[in-house]
């Protein structure tokens, strides 16, 4: 068995019981909550850690599932009487389903997510579908037994109904009688002993035939079963009778049902209440804002913005480390300044975490490996055993000193306090001395100042001080490691109402030594509440010029995306309403004969009107564009493929995509992701498109039109805007014939480009190209 971390003394004098009880509350069955109020924080490091990660894990599913164990008595006591072939009622029948079917619903949820410490946990379980079918269709939610249960049964309780109403209807007709109408106290009909009656006044007693059952309280009726109703009242007692005993047969054969899987029925109920704690340490996690610590194996604490559990509203965090290094810490300062409730919150986040529970810090908090947690804190004097505060104290670091060592944990409050201050902290310093020695960690207060001086000029010890307010005295709750506090004595004693020329003379009596030391811890701690306000000061405009740098770059991103968006909507409608003019200009085009001729001016009035088009709407080759100045790229360039990590060549500029070839392969990608690194040498003679009565413009137009078009290694969807683009310009520049390349492989993207030109108001005709021409893998298209 592993050993607990520490007794329960100690445990209470961190504040563990009221965790505990914390952690009973959040649990939803009987034993879950018994076992809550007994938990006891273990060494064992493996178990720690799965403990840890089982708390990690049911919080991270409680975030996706739902899952209760609200009200589920404990059932191991029912489960045992039943394998001792005891009958268990109709309500202890119910209350094993329910349990073993909430075990079966947490351990589904469990399956369901990869969840290594949870699957361990449930290892264990055994399903009982059968049983639990079994019970639940004999056995109602309120321990009845059903009529289902049995077809003997249901006929019994069939013929228990029609007796019934026979019944009442003979008693009913009796009321209704005129003969009887005097001797009635009252027209109802009642039921005494199992049997149908009705009220009979007390003085028509020998006139009434009849059974007497009951009489009133005052006597004046009684309660007369008639004698036309008695053989019909032994019938449904006698059927009554058979109810009881077929209710009967049925709860033993459940209950022996359940002892024979009293093992598997065990398992569950276990697996039951281990989830049912988890999922308590979870919600209690949330609940606290905590966070998983990091277990180690080094005798190591590290508790970053920790906050007592147990402090309502707004605790000021503190942090607070001890190592190799820095084995032991001396707190001081003045009263009610937080000192204890540090002291404590260190000795319980270690029995928090050594229990499975995550402790209200932030990330970055660690719990080494100790084998055992002393404590002396509070006043522990006792009239029975006759010890005095300073005996008690005493008497508890006896026992310290008996058991400490590398892997233990000690915290002392008022160190070597409750006797002649300097022989206390003679003692005090003797003490830690002895803990130094056995590498032992510690975390004492004290208000001695031989105990600040030495922990100052002694290896692995460091100072630490609740801060102050420098003005007002008060404490800010705020730990400093490094620097000494004061005990503030005067001041609070100035504050309190004390008169000032005693707080003088008192300041008067002190050695000159004591009153410059004082002096200098005071200016120390002024100083260093001023540097750490100045810090905190410049963290927070940090922080804050963070935050602002954050929104800056998120504002620029949507701006940018805003930016993308328009121009490509406006990209769009550009291309909408050039395909629109195009296709009223064929209409006309067909209504009209012969054809009209556009004029070299109307050719660069609309070169024109598409470049400022261009230029207002944005919509012109991006200024980071790989391209240069002029945002293009052409065949030959040599660029870099950011996503790929590997240069190529440009094959074609299809505007925000660009054909590059890699080696042997060809792809598309987008012009953002390219970056150029050479420029490819300029062609000696450019292609020309010859076509009668082309003006300037048109020819600037004619330069620019590609009469090729290589698509190949896209699909259908990321070729059409392409070609949709191309046939335009071509059409612009006044083109005839076009070369659309489009590779052969499974005829795919040729066929369902086809189809598209078969759409387009532009394309005349258009065909697969010859031999010459490159056969299939080739349409040549005739624009009109």
């Amino acid at each position: 068995m592993t050993r607990s971390l520490a007794d329960e003394r100690t445990l209470a004098a961190v504040d563990f019981p009221a965790v505990r009880e914390s952690l009973a509350g959040e649990c939803g069955g009987a034993v879950a909550v018994a076992r809550a109020r007994a938990l006891q924080p273990i060494t064992d490091i493996g178990a720690i850690r799965a403990a840890q990660a089982a708390t990690a894990e049911m919080r991270a599913l409680l975030q996706e599932a739902s899952f209760g164990f609200g009200g589920i008595p404990d059932c191991e006591p029912i489960a045992e009487r039943a394998a001792l072939r005891a009958a268990l009622t109709g309500e202890e029948l119910r209350a094993v389903y329910e349990a073993l079917a909430a075990a079966a619903a947490a351990v589904r949820a469990v399956h369901e997510v990869e969840a290594p410490a949870l699957h361990a946990m449930v290892r264990p379980h055994r399903p009982l579908p059968e049983l639990l079918r079994e019970i639940s269709g004999a056995v109602g939610e309120r321990g009845e037994v059903l009529d289902r249960a049995t077809p003997a049964l249901a006929r019994t309780r069939n013929a228990i109904a029609h007796a019934q109403e026979e019944i009442r209807e003979r008693t009913a007709s009796v009321l209704r009688q005129q003969r009887y109408a005097k001797m009635i106290g009252e027209s109802i009909v009642t039921v005494r002993e199992g049997r149908y009656v009705v009220p009979i006044k007390a003085e028509f007693a020998g006139e009434f035939p009849g059974v007497v059952h009951d009489t009133s309280s005052s006597g004046a009726t009684l309660f007369i079963e008639p004698l036309t109703t008695l053989e019909a009242n032994n019938r449904l007692r006698a059927l009554r009778i058979e109810e009881q005993r077929e209710v009967e047969r049925i709860l033993r054969e459940l209950s022996a049902r359940v002892g024979e899987q009293r093992a598997a029925v065990s398992a569950d109920l276990e697996v039951l209440a281990q989830l049912d704690l988890a999922a308590a340490m979870a919600r209690l996690a949330d609940r606290q804002r905590a966070v998983a610590p990091q277990i180690v194996d080094e005798a190591w604490v590290e508790i970053v913005a920790g906050r007592h559990p147990l402090l309502r509203g707004t605790p000021v965090p503190q942090s607070i480390r001890l190592d190799q290094e820095q084995r032991v810490i001396v707190i001081s300062g003045p009263n009610m300044g937080g000192k204890t409730v540090t002291l404590k919150m260190v000795g319980l986040f270690l029995a928090m975490a050594y229990c499975g529970m995550h402790v209200p810090a932030q990330e970055g908090t660690a719990i080494g490996w100790f084998d055992g947690l002393y404590s002396d804190i509070g006043d522990e004097q006792s009239i029975a055993e006759n010890l005095s505060t300073f005996s008690a104290h005493v008497v508890a670091m006896r026992e310290i000193l008996a058991h400490a060592g590398a892997r233990s944990l000690v915290i002392v409050d008022e160190i070597g306090g409750g006797t002649e201050p300097n022989a206390g902290a003679a003692l005090a310093i003797a003490m830690l001395e002895v803990l130094l020695a056995r590498d032992t960690r510690a975390v004492v207060t004290t208000h001695a100042t031989e105990l600040k001086v030495w922990a100052h000029a002694t290896a692995h010890a460091r100072n630490a001080s609740v801060r102050f307010d420098p003005r007002t005295h008060a404490p800010t709750y705020h730990l400093d490691v490094g620097s000494p506090g004061q005990s503030l004595a005067f001041p609070l004693a100035r504050a309190l109402g004390i008169d000032p020329a005693l707080v003088d003379r008192a300041e008067a009596l002190l050695a000159e030594g004591e009153r410059e030391y004082d002096r200098a811890v005071a200016s120390l701690a002024e100083d260093r509440a001023v540097l750490q306000s100045e810090i905190d000061r410049l963290r927070e405009e940090r922080e804050a010029a963070a935050r602002e740098e954050q929104r800056l770059t998120q504002a620029r991103e949507r701006l940018e995306e805003e930016r993308r968006r328009l121009r490509t909507e406006g990209g769009e409608r550009l291309g909408r309403a050039v395909r629109e003019f195009n296709e009223e200009l064929a209409r006309r085009a067909e209504r009209a004969a012969p054809r009209p001729r556009s004029t070299s001016g109307q050719r660069n009035l609309l070169a024109r009107t598409l470049e400022e088009m261009h230029r207002e709407l944005g919509i012109g080759p991006e200024a980071e564009s790989p391209g240069g100045d002029d945002g293009a790229l052409r065949p030959g360039d040599r660029v870099h493929v950011r996503d790929l990590g590997q240069s190529g060549t440009v094959e074609a500029d299809y505007g925000d995509r660009i054909l590059v070839q890699i080696g042997t392969m060809k792809t598309v990608v987008a012009r953002e992701g390219l970056r150029l690194e050479q420029r490819a040498p300029a062609p000696a003679q450019r292609q020309r498109v010859r076509h009668e009565g082309r003006g300037p413009a048109a020819s600037a137009l004619a330069a620019q039109a590609r009469l090729e078009l290589d698509v190949r290694g896209m699909r259908v969807s990321e070729a059409e805007p392409l070609v949709e683009k191309w046939i335009d310009e071509g059409a612009l520049a006044g083109a005839k014939g076009l070369r659309l390349i489009h590779g052969k492989g499974t005829g795919m993207l040729g066929r369902g480009l086809q189809a598209y030109l078969k759409e387009h108001a532009q394309v005349a005709s258009f065909r697969y190209g010859n031999a010459d021409e490159g056969g299939t893998g080739v349409t040549v298209v005739e624009l009109r």
